[in-house]
């Protein structure tokens, strides 16, 4: 490819609304142009890498046992309507829908169960014809609440959806431990540090499911991990040991009924005791509460559940794990959860907010107490009385609200993991996810086999996703520095650029240049060669830019029979004009060799 052909357009300015690396530099160096919030269009440079990446993708998932089709980004109603989760997407406003000119209503895929399940039915008759494994990469859409990040968080990307069919869990064990494989083998090979978490299954619902997850300092997601056992999980699913609080000297044999005038927090109100009386109490010491309304699905129609959620002072309530919990107490499916408006909690507690607990007056539909607090012995909870708590609380003896225990904490760094040593936090990336579906769709649809005892059972479903599109972004905020990107060999929209940096004229700088050029071209090399009239200094700023991985100069060594040989983000050398070609390929068989290599070695 010649540079004058590619349209190459850097800028030397970061955008105004990039907030990080992958978006200020696959926008400066020419990947993506914005068309609207949330909306992009992928310049060549960035197609050739989303190429790449897609073609990886599908070597692995094919290798893993998948076949691939491609589905329809139109998806009818009555579908969505036979699983049960088309209200449960107009509800949390997740899915864009259409209509055609009849009237019918449509949705823009955001996933496709639905329409892989119906197909399954139609075309996988017996047991003898599973396990099967489809799989496509197409566009899909999200009515994202707050596009930003780029690439990141969208309205409209490409993602790479597997679906799974099987007689038997063990089946479908079989195929979720050969895709976990499969997508760590895709990551090695695209260049990314990638780890599996224990996630939660959300709208897609299903019995167990992994996040993949690229640590990146940007990441929108919190990984507790411990490296000494090999835990990790999403902090969403996370489950730890909540180190035990400190002594309470201080604290009051029985329950006192204390005035706090207008400190509702818990810091005003552990500052206000220290001052009145109890000098010793801490955050720790106290229960915090968080009046929540929790719309669930049910077999009646949708609900919403006042609830009260209590965990310790010092610790935050993971909604997730909340939510979760009220929807398995309503035998629902979780729609949404909000935080209660202030009459909301005037009306639960008959109090000002600030001052909830578990006591007598507080008036909901579900309460849940944090399991960590157990036996946790005396506590500062709120009266459900404006302007005064109950110093000295002790849950199993004092409280009046019927509760249940159970995990709702978010865990955290410092917690103990339950295999053994200390929990610690990182941010990630996710750019895949795998969940066990069991029979949700499959049995909700009527999607069926005949087994071996001539009777119809309902398909054991698995199914499998990876960001494409976000694959891209994710590569750059592990592989950039100063002076721009730095792709992994294996997805490089080009994997070397040559820069004849004679003057205008120079015959044998010319001649060199497309010596090498040619050479590399016939060796297979994805190659440039930068015939643009512009200073030697605007290509070599373009290039690291743009991060093509390997770059040969062609320049005053010339006439000593020489160039310039420099791998992106290392040291030039000089090597022979005779041997530039053969070193070029060297380098680049020994990138893809430590990319196969790391690939070869996942268990």
């Amino acid at each position: 490819m010649r540079a004058s052909r590619m349209n190459l357009a850097t800028l030397r300015e970061d955008p105004a609304e990039a907030e990080i690396a992958s978006h200020r530099l696959l926008t400066r160096a020419g990947y993506i142009h914005k068309s609207g919030a949330g909306l992009y269009l992928y310049q060549p440079l960035l197609k050739r890498v989303i190429d790449k990446i897609s073609r990886i993708v599908a070597e692995e998932i094919s290798r893993a046992g998948g076949l691939e089709i491609t589905m329809p980004i139109l998806q009818e109603q009555e579908l969505w309507e036979k699983s049960g989760r088309w209200a449960q997407y107009q509800a949390s406003r997740t899915m864009l829908t259409v209509k055609d000119r009849n009237g019918q209503q449509f949705g823009l895929a955001p996933t496709a169960e639905e329409v892989v399940t119906d197909y399954a039915a139609n075309v996988v008759k017996s047991y003898k014809q599973l396990p099967a494994c489809f799989f496509q990469q197409h566009t899909k859409f999200r009515d994202e609440i707050r596009p930003r990040f780029g690439l990141m968080r969208v309205k409209e990307f490409i993602m790479m959806d597997a679906y799974s069919f099987h007689a038997s869990p063990e089946s479908l064990d079989e195929t979720y431990e050969a895709m976990r494989k499969a997508y760590l083998r895709a990551f090695a090979r695209l260049g990314l540090t990638a780890f599996a978490v224990e996630a939660d299954t959300g709208a897609i619902g299903g019995t167990g499911s992994h996040e993949f997850m690229v640590a990146a300092e940007v990441g929108e997601d919190a990984i507790i991990y411990n490296p000494a056992s090999g835990y990790a999980a999403n902090v969403e699913r996370a489950a730890g040991i909540v180190p035990k609080a400190s002594a309470w000297a201080s604290a009051p044999a029985a329950a006192q009924l204390t005035l706090t005038p207008k400190v509702g927090t818990i810091a005003d109100v552990m500052g206000f005791l220290n001052a009145n009386g109890f000098p010793d109490v801490k955050a720790e010491h106290s229960l915090k509460c968080v009046l929540f309304v929790v719309t669930v699905k049910t077999d009646k129609g949708d609900k919403g559940i006042p609830t009260a959620a209590f965990v310790r002072g010092d610790r935050d309530v993971n909604e997730v794990k909340l939510g979760n919990a009220v929807a398995r107490g309503a035998r629902g499916a979780l729609l949404e959860i909000r935080p209660m408006h202030p009459d909301e909690v005037r009306a639960a507690t008959g109090a000002e907010p600030g001052f909830a607990g578990p006591g007598e007056g507080l008036t909901v539909e579900f309460c849940y107490i944090d399991a960590a607090l157990k036996d946790a012995g005396p506590l500062v909870a709120g009266a459900n009385k404006t302007d005064h708590h109950l110093v000295g609380f002790v849950i199993e003896r004092d409280a009046k609200a019927k509760f249940r225990w159970e995990d709702i904490v978010r865990t955290q760094a410092g917690d103990l993991d339950t295999r053994g040593g200390v929990l610690a936090e990182k941010r990630g990336i996710e750019v895949g996810h795998i969940f066990k579906l069991g029979t949700k769709y499959s049995a909700a649809m009527k999607a069926e086999y005949l087994g071996p005892d001539q009777k119809l059972h309902p398909f054991i479903m698995g199914c499998y996703g990876i960001g494409t599109s976000r694959v891209a972004a994710a590569a750059v905020e592990q592989h950039w520095d100063a002076d721009g990107l730095r792709w992994p060999i294996s997805i490089a929209p080009y994997h070397c650029v040559i820069v004849p940096a004679g003057k205008p004229g120079d015959t044998a700088v010319e001649s060199a240049a497309q010596e090498i050029y040619a050479k590399l071209q016939k060796a297979g090399i994805e190659v440039v060669i930068d015939d643009r009239d512009a200073k030697p200094g605007v290509k070599f700023k373009d290039w690291d830019l743009v991060g093509i991985p390997l770059r040969v100069v062609c320049g005053r060594g010339i006439a000593e029979g020489k160039v310039e040989f420099k791998v992106r983000g290392g040291e030039s050398k000089d090597v022979p004009l005779a041997d530039a070609a053969a070193t070029v390929i060297e380098a680049f068989i020994k990138a893809t060799e430590t990319l196969d290599n790391a690939a070869d070695a996942v268990v």
